[in-house]
């Protein structure tokens, strides 16, 4: 028997009362829950995430539900064959020698 990692995604839900989000570890994994800006992230299979998504909506203390891009995110800054120079003028470097001399 092999091993086989199962896609999963999460969910951002706001809400309208943080004290009901237990409530969503019935759906998922409850991964965090912010006090402050009222909302929490759950982790469920990427194969769950419409329907569930669908049910959580529903609920009376739910504002929004989200579904997080990060799996579709490209994660490379450039292209491949795209080449980033990083360099410093001089211009750039005389304001910092003006100031170590005074």
């Amino acid at each position: 028997m092999a091993f086989q990692i199962t896609p999963r995604r999460s969910l951002i839900v706001h809400l309208n009362n943080v004290r009901q989000a237990k409530q969503l570890r019935r759906f998922g994994i409850v991964e965090y829950i912010s006090n402050k800006m009222k909302y929490a992230v759950i982790y469920m299979n990427d194969e769950d995430i419409e329907q569930k998504k669908l049910l959580i909506d529903r609920l009376g203390f739910v504002n929004s539900v989200e579904i997080s891009r990060w799996p579709d995110i490209d994660p490379t800054v450039g292209g491949a064959n795209e080449e980033i120079e990083f360099a410093v003028d001089d211009t750039d470097l005389e304001d910092v020698i003006m100031d170590e001399e005074v």
